[in-house]
């Protein structure tokens, strides 16, 4: 699963966020990408960190959070994989986690292209409703 397939929904996520679009709401848009871009790398440490220690308490608990980040600007991608992650540290299987935090890291950096892309053409004025694939 690759944050590629979620630029239609993040795109749609800014479009929800959105009400007039006008500087004050573009500027919180970015406020909120911002720190999702800088808190998620972080998320992605420590939930690596407890798969690698094998603690499926914690895991699950790390998966959970970046989850729900990543779901909240329609980073589908990463929160499929982070779902997926969770299911089995809840399940005590996270030995069949241990890609994850690299296929992790590949979708944030792809979702930050993605959000490259629609904050520059929410800048730019173009509309940045979903785009067809």
């Amino acid at each position: 699963m690759t944050a590629r397939g979620a630029a239609p929904d993040i795109r749609a996520r800014i479009a929800d966020l959105l009400v007039d679009g006008d500087e004050r709401e573009i500027a919180f848009i970015e406020r909120l990408v911002a720190s999702f871009l800088e808190r998620a790398p972080v998320m992605l440490a420590d939930l690596d960190a407890a798969i690698a220690a094998g603690d499926c308490a914690v895991a699950a608990h790390r998966a959970h959070a970046l989850k729900g980040a990543a779901a909240n600007l329609g980073v589908s991608g990463v929160a499929g994989l982070c779902a997926e992650t969770e299911r089995l540290a809840d399940a005590g299987r996270l030995g069949e986690a241990l890609g994850h935090p690299g296929l992790l890291r590949s979708a944030l950096a792809e979702a930050g292209d993605r959000f490259t892309e629609v904050l520059g053409d929410l800048r730019s004025g173009l509309p940045i409703v979903p785009r067809p694939a």
